[in-house]
């Protein structure tokens, strides 16, 4: 009864000892290594090493003369402590008036209706990405916003697209924090706070 209570005990530390610490150590030094951009968030600086933001947890932005990214509907939006999506039932009444919302709010950027992913959130809450026909879609209204030619907007959009792995993975899509940053790089910084 003792051996295998002492067996028992050996076994649990063992297991702790490697699921709980070597492998987590191993897995992180690893990540460091051959991921190092990764591993510590891919953090976006500025040119005073300031973080703007991480390339892979989207931001909210209000002001009109940048992209927007989808809603989000992590806590009060974009809170990285509360990821999550709204969790209505594609058949909800309370889904279908939160769509109708966010499509009056943002019509009045384009005469064409929206994309979809542009009134409707992402299952994280947190996607930093919209498609290229999300981003096209709103070239007009920042065009307009910036004072500056739609080809000159579509051509930094064009530019910016990050296609899908091996050509089958996905779809085109563009990192929206990234083209902020090459809006203000290429055109200043607008008036209005982000």
């Amino acid at each position: 009864m003792i051996k295998d209570l002492i067996i028992t005990l050996k076994v649990t530390l063992f297991t702790i000892l490697v699921t709980g610490l070597i492998y987590p150590f191993f897995i992180m030094g690893a990540s460091y290594v051959f991921f190092h951009k990764k591993a510590i968030g891919s953090l976006i600086f500025d040119d005073h090493k300031n973080i703007i933001g991480s390339a892979l947890i989207g931001q909210n932005f209000q002001n009109p003369a940048y992209f927007f990214s989808r809603p989000s509907d992590a806590g009060e939006g974009y809170d990285g402590t509360r990821s999550g999506g709204s969790n209505l039932a594609p058949t909800s009444q309370k889904l279908v008036e939160k769509i109708h919302e966010r499509i009056e709010k943002i019509k009045a950027l384009n005469r064409t209706p929206p994309p979809l992913e542009l009134v409707t959130s992402s299952a994280s809450g947190l996607d930093p990405h919209i498609s290229s026909e999300a981003a096209y879609w709103q070239a007009p209204s920042i065009a307009l916003k910036r004072d500056v030619s739609l080809k000159r907007i579509v051509s930094i959009i064009d530019d910016q697209i990050l296609y899908p792995q091996l050509h089958i993975l996905g779809n085109p899509r563009l990192n929206v924090l990234q083209l902020n940053i090459t809006l203000d790089q290429f055109f200043g910084p607008p008036s209005e706070a982000r």
